[in-house]
């Protein structure tokens, strides 16, 4: 790995307006390279894979997924995001004959039933992800400078995915994320979003999503969502505010039966009983 005391000397970064703040470039048919310093566009037609890199918050972070996740937040100082997307085509041709761990998780991913992956960006994968920021050049040199690193950034991603997952990796700099997630579902209990739309919604791939859970709430997502669903119920039953059938249903729980089932795993009584001593003590 390069040193970076030896890294080479950047140029300033291009003056606000001209095309060093977001683009996008096709390295080769099926590989394309988008960045911006706000949120990125769609992804192509066609996307089978994309690999995020972004600089803020540090230590920044690479993550993989399928099309460019949403992100709706303004740009924070210092913000900066690249995304190479490939179709399937592009997958196999750039890999073709490839037997490294990190091609093979890739061909996987391509596939329908694999989970996404994130790794914290690594120095040279920051080195790209500045020189593609800053680019100081034009026409044919411009495109062959940002098809160089868009090769950068790919051999970094397939060499993180070759290396084994880390404890505790998936969520450096992301707990701010999953607990925006948890936001999320709290605001509405009833019709929460599904896995990947709550992945997309806070900047994450469901694979780091589901990981980050576990590490900040010590539970799964679901688990999450019925363990705030069930105190919601109990707190209004506690007041009168509500049925158990009412209070069901204001929870998302169409079944009475499941309902039941549910509060009496986590407080060890029916709702009925419940509700009918919180009625005597009032």
């Amino acid at each position: 790995m390069t040193d970076s005391a030896h890294a080479p000397t950047l140029p300033p970064a291009p003056a606000a307006g001209t095309s060093g703040r977001s683009g996008s470039q096709e390295i080769r048919p099926g590989l394309t390279l988008q960045w911006s310093e706000n949120a990125l566009p769609a992804a192509p037609a066609g996307t089978a894979v994309c690999l995020l890199y972004q600089l803020s918050p540090p230590p920044g972070r690479m993550s993989l997924h399928r099309g460019v996740p949403a992100c709706d937040c303004a740009a924070a100082a210092g913000e900066f995001r690249a995304a190479l997307t490939l179709t399937p085509a592009a997958v196999q041709d750039l890999l073709a004959g490839e037997a490294t761990a990190g091609a093979g998780r890739l061909h996987r991913f391509a596939g329908p039933d694999e989970g996404g992956d994130e790794h914290p960006l690594t120095p040279l994968a920051r080195l790209a992800l500045e020189s593609i920021r800053r680019c100081p050049f034009a026409g044919a040199c411009r495109c062959m400078a940002l098809a160089a690193r868009g090769h950068d950034l790919l051999v970094e991603f397939l060499a993180a995915l070759a290396e084994p997952a880390r404890p505790g990796a998936a969520v450096v700099g992301s707990s701010d994320r999953i607990r925006l997630a948890a936001e999320i579902l709290q605001s509405d209990l009833e019709h929460p979003p599904s896995l990947a739309e709550l992945a997309a919604r806070a900047g994450l791939s469901e694979t780091t999503l589901k990981r980050g859970f576990h590490q900040v709430f010590g539970t799964t997502v679901y688990g999450y969502v019925r363990a705030r669903r069930m105190e919601q119920a109990h707190r209004l039953l506690e007041t009168g505010a509500a049925t158990v059938l009412e209070a069901a249903t204001l929870v998302g729980y169409s079944n009475p039966s499941n309902f039941s089932a549910a509060f009496r795993r986590q407080f060890g009584v029916n709702p009925k009983t419940f509700q009918l001593r919180a009625r005597h003590l009032g």
